[in-house]
């Protein structure tokens, strides 16, 4: 047995310090079922083993609510789940039954993220994005895919087109702004051509 010695409570997580030293992190909904006191005796293991036991309905009732929000990607949903302290195993089945109903697709999010991050940044800036969200190559691409070059270019020269008076006009200063939006070199370069020929015909590089 051990004693607990502080008990705090932040960002959805209850951290319980024992008298040996020892510290127990615990989701708060899983804490709201059997709470703890400053001073009382407990057995940490058999308090874990509670936390494994109890733990799969309430994740898996966090994770419902945070897609319901709006699409996520698998890595998004497992590091919110992390974060709030469940156990990996408790994680592994959560995910499974949202895969297994569908409520989580990194195909789907995939697809969503491209449709809304496309009106501002080019195809390169948003495959870095997806792979920082976890989502395959695979998915990536195909979502990707769904985005026509001359949609993107549009696009890019309507980006242009907001920057030349930032820029006064400077078409390589354009270009390297677009660039770092995500446009692809040769895309970029011509959409801001165009942007400062519309200002002053016959002007380029």
């Amino acid at each position: 047995m051990d004693q607990v010695t502080e008990i705090t409570r932040r960002g959805g997580v209850a951290t319980v310090k024992m008298l040996s030293g020892e510290v127990l992190k615990i989701p708060s909904a899983v804490y709201l079922e059997r709470r703890l006191r400053v001073g009382e005796k407990t057995d940490p293991e058999a308090y874990r083993l509670f936390i494994r036991q109890r733990g799969y309905p309430h994740a898996l009732e966090m994770a419902v609510k945070y897609l319901a929000l709006r699409e996520r990607s698998e890595k998004e949903v497992s590091g919110r789940l992390r974060r709030a302290c469940y156990d990996e195993a408790t994680i592994a089945r959560v995910m499974e039954t949202l895969s297994l109903h569908d409520l989580v697709s990194d195909g789907r999010f995939a697809g969503e993220w491209v449709e809304s991050r496309a009106k501002k940044y080019g195809r390169g800036r948003i495959a870095q994005e997806l792979r920082r969200k976890g989502v395959g190559e695979e998915e990536a691409q195909q979502a990707l895919e769904e985005l026509p070059e001359e949609e993107e270019y549009t696009r890019a020269r309507d980006q242009a087109m907001k920057m030349k008076r930032k820029f006064q006009n400077d078409p390589q200063k354009i270009t390297r702004a677009l660039v770092r939006r995500g446009y692809g070199w040769q895309m970029a370069r011509r959409a801001a051509e165009e942007a400062v020929r519309s200002a002053a015909p016959g002007a380029g590089w």
